[in-house]
């Protein structure tokens, strides 16, 4: 694994793979919905230390008046709202509400993953995925070891420019295994709090040392040729570790009533098909998360080198690479940097998981769950987030277990503001009316193209949090969590920007 950079000033990287997030995994604002359940346990910091900056809680009458008016409808008075908004240079209160009450942050818990990532391991960190293998010929090998470090942005294009780069050298056969090493994450696959509620969605995936295609795949549904046939299913990536069963049928009309579903079948995933697709229909694309990463990964890699025209027959396995081997081929990932970006613009938890996983790797010795969120956590307390107790359950904000006040959330904002990488941190946040989650909110007025922020969104819980500048010409950063409302959370979404307007349009 490349170290992380000496501290230095470092320039801004592109962000080109933000669009890659768009066109493959089709996140936006409600991809993180999920389900709140119970409290369970997190890493926690209990430290209650001085508070950084200065602690005034009179807030400004005009804003104070403006936010008000908004609360007074019904629903958000049996709504948990807490509002936290201080000028970033000064420090000073200007609106502040509950602010000390640990909440639900859905996806706001990206701000202290993106965060702690950028302060351990800099924005121009990367990880290798290497080839090696134990024994070779002119044109073949025996055993093929495929062994990660975490990227989070491998894609299919990838593993069939390895599967070419073999077939350059030479490489026809395969005698031997396929073999997976993912041992640089220890431990489970599924994020800690993702049991709370079973789903296949690709927003709730395992993660892993080896993982292609963000552990999704989708399967596309076409109509067959006549009336009562079945319709095709195509699966991308294209791999032999999902099993298909195709119980749906092609009807007359152009109506689709289809049903998709994954899960577990011994090593592998099932995907099932039901329902009927009309005969005039367009086809249909589901995306659906898979389990086994290291087996997902090695069927891909198979499927690659097929297409390729390099023959392998043998077992697709996870172990370990040995000490006497040989390096075939290196991929290095981009920047970290731009996941970083994808994640906080787009919501990704799977690169929000994978990025949390990447703090617990010390020494290349195995990353823990338990490991990266103690190293995250360390890292959090000495970038603002001192005063009082936060939990981090984990890095994405999925369900229940993570806990935050808005007072935190501000104080991180703020201390980012002038982190040594606080340039790359804000160019992370979704732009309002322009790209992002934020790309059809705040469109209007003085939020439009000012607001920088991350939103977060659970059936209980709707958060926004991050920078504006106010219509004097002041920087604030401002979070805004609400919990427990009434209805799903996402229908309160217009009180929660009309509060962002109003901080915009302060002219104190």
């Amino acid at each position: 694994m490349t170290k992380a950079p000496e501290r230095r000033r470092k320039k801004v990287w592109p962000i080109a793979m933000v669009v890659v997030i768009m066109l493959f995994v089709g996140i936006d604002a409600g991809a993180d919905d999920g389900e709140e359940v119970s409290a369970v346990e997190g890493q926690q910091s209990t430290d209650r230390g001085g508070f950084d900056g200065v602690r005034d809680d009179r807030n400004e009458p005009a804003l104070e008046a403006a936010i008000n008016a908004i609360l007074m409808d019904s629903e958000m008075g049996r709504t948990t709202v807490g509002i936290h908004v201080e000028d970033v240079s000064s420090g000073r209160v200007l609106y502040s509400r509950e602010a000390d009450r640990p909440m639900n942050p859905a996806s706001n818990i990206k701000l202290l993953t993106a965060a702690a990532v950028l302060d351990l391991l800099g924005p121009e960190h990367t990880m290798s995925t290497t080839l090696y293998t134990d024994r070779r010929s002119d044109t073949t090998i025996q055993n093929l070891y495929l062994r990660g470090e975490g990227e989070a942005f491998l894609l299919f294009k990838d593993v069939l420019s390895w599967a070419g780069e073999l077939r350059m050298q030479g490489i026809t056969a395969i005698e031997g295994d396929l073999v997976v090493d993912d041992a640089l994450f220890e431990g489970a696959y599924m994020p800690p709090g993702f049991d709370l509620r079973p789903s296949d969605a690709a927003w709730r995936p395992d993660i892993g040392a080896v993982s292609v295609n963000f552990n999704a795949v989708t399967a596309t549904i076409s109509p067959g040729d006549t009336i009562g046939a079945a319709p095709t299913v195509r699966l991308d990536p294209p791999q032999n570790h999902v099993r298909v069963v195709n119980r749906a049928r092609t009807v007359r009309g152009s109506l689709s009533r289809l049903s998709v579903t994954a899960e577990p079948q011994g090593s592998r995933t099932q995907i099932t098909v039901t329902g009927t697709l009309g005969v005039n229909a367009r086809s249909v694309s589901q995306r659906r998360r898979i389990d086994n990463p290291p087996a997902f990964a090695g069927a891909v890699m198979a499927e690659a080198m097929n297409m390729m025209g390099i023959e392998f027959d043998g077992e697709v396995r996870a172990g370990k690479t040995p000490q006497e081997r040989e390096r075939l081929y290196v991929h290095n990932s981009q920047p970290l940097m731009n996941a970083i970006s994808a994640m906080n613009k787009w919501s990704n938890n799977f690169i929000a998981e994978q990025l949390l996983r990447l703090l617990g790797v010390v020494d290349e010795e195995p990353s823990t769950w338990d490991l990266a969120r103690s190293r995250a956590t360390e890292s959090l307390r000495k970038n603002g987030m001192s005063q009082g107790a936060f939990t981090l359950h984990n890095g994405s904000g999925l369900y229940d277990g993570n806990l935050v006040s808005p007072r935190q959330f501000v104080s991180l904002l703020r201390r980012m503001r002038h982190h040594e990488y606080g340039p790359e941190f804000i160019s992370s946040l979704a732009i309002a009316g322009v790209d992002g989650t934020l790309r059809h909110r705040l469109d209007r007025g003085l939020t439009n193209r000012n607001l920088r922020g991350k939103t977060g969104t659970l059936r209980d819980v709707s958060a926004l949090s991050g920078y504006v500048e106010t219509k004097s010409g002041r920087m604030v950063a401002f979070s805004i969590l609400f919990n427990d409302p009434p209805r799903a959370a996402w229908n309160y979404r217009e009180q929660q920007d009309a509060i962002a307007r109003a901080i915009a349009e302060f002219d104190g």
